[in-house]
């Protein structure tokens, strides 16, 4: 299944995943700093803004093969740039097919979001338990709130992000399998040296993804340049657009 797909600027292709409840638009305001470098080219996960609900709904597998098939339809090889549950998609595609990419890039990432007994940069289960549990009562509610946590302690974030929750909300299937993907999936035993450049950025303020999250991955990506913005939360890209953009152009590609 081909998810929705928005192109915009010119220059090498730069694939962009955007986060759990969100859609590619979440990416408009940050685009025109990149269009001038890059093809943007944003995908909606199933379920999610132009996208429907896959018969798998939004099931890891079945996910990561759709993006296998459109990567390998983009030509030249694109850059991949997930944030969030993005980046674990981007994440997950890469450490499978790396030579589908010319690069990658983690924003406000990490290898496993849910806490374990031995993985504390996370988020605690029995939030996302919560969360699971609030969606089924009050969907609408339930991605607000989500939306307050990525920008707390982050008023720039917070004025980017006015009026992203009145959006369409995506399919309530998806955004349980979403949930789903953040309680279950831990990549920690994955991670290796990747044979394309690879970019970590992460917001000090981000309050869903502890940096600390972002610092395992630098270590266990041999190779890979870690960025961190001290005044951007959750979704530095919002936040923090101008260090953001500078923070992914400076990279050798």
């Amino acid at each position: 299944m081909n998810w929705a797909r928005q192109v915009s600027g010119r220059g090498r292709p730069l694939v962009l995943l955007h986060g759990w409840g969100m859609e590619s638009r979440v990416f408009a305001s940050w685009r025109p700093l990149l269009d001038g470098h890059f093809t943007c080219i944003s995908y909606d996960l199933p379920g999610h803004g132009q996208t429907p609900c896959a018969p798998s709904g939004l099931a890891w597998s079945a996910s990561l093969e759709s993006l296998r098939q459109m990567l390998a339809q983009e030509a030249p090889k694109p850059l991949l740039l997930g944030w969030s549950l993005g980046g674990l998609l981007a994440l997950g595609i890469a450490l499978q097919h790396p030579e589908l990419l010319a690069g990658l890039v983690l924003i406000s990432s990490s290898p496993a979001f849910c806490q374990r007994p031995d993985w504390s940069p996370a988020i605690p289960a029995a939030t996302l338990e919560d969360f699971a549990q609030r969606l089924r009562e009050d969907p609408q509610g339930t991605r607000r709130r989500f939306l307050a946590l990525q920008v707390l302690n982050d008023p720039q974030g917070r004025r980017a992000l006015e009026g992203l929750g009145a959006w369409p909300m995506p399919h309530q299937v998806c955004l349980a399998d979403g949930l789903g993907l953040l309680r279950e999936v831990d990549l920690r035993s994955q991670l290796r040296k990747l044979p394309i450049p690879v970019h970590i950025v992460h917001g000090r303020q981000d309050r869903i993804v502890p940096v600390g999250a972002g610092e395992y991955l630098h270590q266990h990506l041999a190779g890979s340049r870690f960025t961190l913005l001290e005044q951007a939360g959750h979704a530095p890209f919002l936040s923090q657009p101008e260090a953001c953009a500078d923070a992914l152009l400076e990279t050798w590609w």
